[in-house]
């Protein structure tokens, strides 16, 4: 399914420089042969997610589109994640988020969305204000996310706790997080 899904997003692309996807276009966005591409949008044709007419080119129908938009959502999730969230360097996040779009399900992209919420651009709309640990105000959250390291001392998803002070109480345990981890652990208020 990913080279299905890498013909459609370069499909997606070529549309939306105003063009129609031509054989040759797409070979070589694709680094491939054009008899391979022709083989591969009568497959795309055959599916239903292209209409394709040989020497004039293909166009996505809905069906293609609706692949292409979530290929190039999760692409983009994943690249601010990366980078944003946990600073890696902008070529390797290319590099993995080119990788991971296609093999993500909805689930990790739902999480991921709310996690990069506050700085993203990726859509119109974003699930939930989530807050770290180092932003909270005194007052009672929900954790959302947390590195494993704390799952020992109770800090995992779903777990209701309070932050008083800058200090995260767990079962009425203050428990003190280093500095470098309350990034990583991700509030939502109650």
């Amino acid at each position: 399914m990913e080279r299905v899904e890498e013909y459609l997003e370069t499909i997606y692309d070529i549309q939306k420089s105003g063009k129609v996807a031509k054989t040759k276009d797409i070979a070589g966005k694709l680094n491939v042969k054009p008899s391979s591409v022709t083989e591969m949008l009568n497959k795309l044709s055959e599916m239903g997610y292209i209409e394709y007419q040989p020497y004039r080119g293909a166009v996505l129908t809905r069906k293609g589109l609706e692949v292409a938009e979530r290929i190039k959502k999760n692409y983009k999730v994943f690249k601010r994640f990366f980078e944003d969230f946990l600073g890696v360097e902008s070529e390797i996040a290319d590099r993995l988020s080119c990788t991971l779009e296609h093999v993500a399900d909805e689930k990790v992209i739902s999480r991921l969305c709310s996690i990069i919420a506050r700085n993203c651009e990726v859509c119109e709309v974003c699930a939930e204000e989530l807050l770290t640990l180092s932003e909270a105000e005194d007052g009672e959250y929900v954790v959302f996310a947390s590195p494993r390291s704390l799952k020992k001392a109770g800090v995992e998803p779903e777990k209701e706790v309070e932050v008083r002070g800058g200090v995260l109480v767990v079962d009425g345990v203050e428990l003190e997080v280093a500095e470098s981890l309350k990034r990583f652990v991700l509030l939502r208020r109650l």
